[in-house]
């Protein structure tokens, strides 16, 4: 599964085949609009039929929540609904998840159905982090 492995030399993955005008736009408007976090689903279900992942930057917060200066690599990830919405998260708890969950179950393109999951909040040696329990 390293096709979906996010490095220098594959910057982005996508799960979804976006040819349409139509396709692209509700594609488009799925991951760079995205109005929902991963973080406000904690202890809730979601499904998820397609997933988008970019190599991207984050600004390293302190314990009061101020950025830093400090800018860390990331991987931006969106899940994207059945309906379309994209919910969103730079969590590494989140991206180990997806990498186990892919090489367990395949690639959202190889599914008959959308992946059902429930959000958790775990303790790190370093914090907290998010993580996906398949249902």
């Amino acid at each position: 599964m390293e096709l979906m492995k996010i490095t220098d030399q594959n910057p982005v993955y996508c799960s979804m085949v976006v040819e349409t005008k139509q396709e692209k736009i509700d594609f488009y408007n799925a991951v760079e609009n995205c109005e929902s976090k991963l973080s406000d689903y904690v202890n809730k279900e979601i499904e998820f039929n397609n997933v988008y992942l970019q190599k991207t930057e984050v600004m390293e917060k302190d314990d009061k929540g101020n950025f830093t200066g400090v800018i860390n690599d990331a991987v931006k990830i969106v899940l994207i609904t059945p309906d379309g919405q994209g919910i969103a998260s730079t969590s590494k708890g989140v991206l180990t998840s997806l990498y186990a969950l892919f090489n367990i179950f395949g690639t959202p393109d190889t599914w008959d159905e959308p992946m059902h999951v429930r959000v958790k909040q775990v303790n790190t040696s370093k914090g907290r982090t998010l993580k996906l329990e398949v249902l």
